[in-house]
């Protein structure tokens, strides 16, 4: 049957993005591989967000409105975006980050060599609230250059493979492991690329053809209540449990899921949540990768309430008091 739609069907969640959402949206309208379609989902934004996007003018961009606006997280956005898309193969970008030229050009071309993967993945600059910028490397990818099948997806730890606003994945997939995650707010993506690499290869590049931004606003990062662990812990352990795991890999996933509860600890106790962050250490203490921060992170849970704060209060006193006495020195 012959395809009618667009080649790449691109999902854009929108939620409070008014600063950021006509980069992202110029982004894929400056890529150099044009057949797409680019499906803008608004969640709800009470700023000025569907007003940027509408600025930039397109017959490729649709608007699409959820009803049960700003509920499920941003997962249950791009869920409809999936719903809402025509093409076979479906690429993803948060409204605060944006795509260099030949993005959608080389994720199409490992489509077409790696037809058998579940998804595609290209390599992605950071940037820092600082203004600092650096490329991610991922361990369990080869170095620059290489593109093709990632040896071992779980061997990637202490990162994570696949970043959401810089892979695509084939429609045909989301029919077998199902959707988003919805009303996670944490993890569900990491959750998804987990479901996806325990029944299909995943295909990455070491070009760097997105860019991450942290300096966004809001961004999902301040702490109102104890995170609990990953969605994709469970999913891991299942499969472990279950033998869907290769003999050969499963220490290696073991100490993605370490990896990953490591994390999640770590923000427990910076946002003053130690016995949850105990609790997940704990779930872990037979990491060897990480055995180094397991400890780290262990005696920090036994420190008294409130000491991230007054730590840093004592560091930007000692900058202070190092800024008094060098412009004392330059006076005298």
């Amino acid at each position: 049957m012959m395809r009618t739609g667009p080649a790449v069907s691109v999902v854009v969640p929108l939620y409070n993005k008014e600063r950021h959402v006509a980069r992202a949206i110029q982004s894929v309208l400056n890529q150099a591989f044009g057949d797409f379609e680019l499906v803008v989902v608004n969640d709800g934004s009470t700023d000025g967000s569907v007003e940027a996007a509408k600025t930039l003018k397109d017959p490729r961009i649709r608007l699409v409105h959820r009803e049960h606006v700003n509920s499920g997280g941003g997962h249950a956005a791009r869920n409809l975006g999936i719903a809402e898309s025509r093409a076979d193969l479906i690429a993803f970008l948060d409204a605060d980050d944006e795509w260099l030229p030949e993005h959608l050009g080389t994720i199409k071309r490992l489509a077409e060599e790696y037809p058998e993967c579940g998804a595609y993945a290209s390599a992605y600059a950071v940037v820092a609230p600082d203004g600092r910028r650096w490329i991610h490397v991922c361990d369990g990818i080869p170095a620059f250059p290489w593109e093709g099948i990632i040896p071992n997806y779980f061997r990637s730890a202490p990162t994570y493979p696949v970043w959401t606003s810089a892979v695509a994945v084939p429609r045909r997939v989301f029919h077998s492991v199902g959707l988003f995650p919805v009303g996670v707010s944490q993890g569900g993506d990491i959750d998804m690329w987990c479901r996806i690499a325990l029944k299909y290869p995943i295909c990455s590049c070491t070009q760097v053809e997105a860019v991450y931004h942290t300096e966004a606003d809001n961004r999902v990062c301040v702490l109102n209540s104890p995170l609990s662990e990953y969605g994709h812990v469970k999913v891991i352990r299942d499969a472990l449990r279950t033998g869907l795991i290769p003999p050969e890999q499963q220490r290696d996933a073991c100490e993605f899921i370490a990896f990953g509860q490591l994390e999640i600890a770590g923000r427990n106790i910076s946002a003053g949540y130690p016995r949850h962050a105990r609790r997940l250490l704990l779930s872990c203490r037979g990491t060897r990768r990480y055995a180094h921060a397991w400890r780290r992170l262990m005696l920090q849970t036994m420190l008294p309430p409130g000491w991230p704060a007054r730590l840093k209060a004592a560091r930007d006193a000692m900058r202070n008091r190092a800024g008094k006495e060098s412009e004392s020195v330059c006076v005298s």
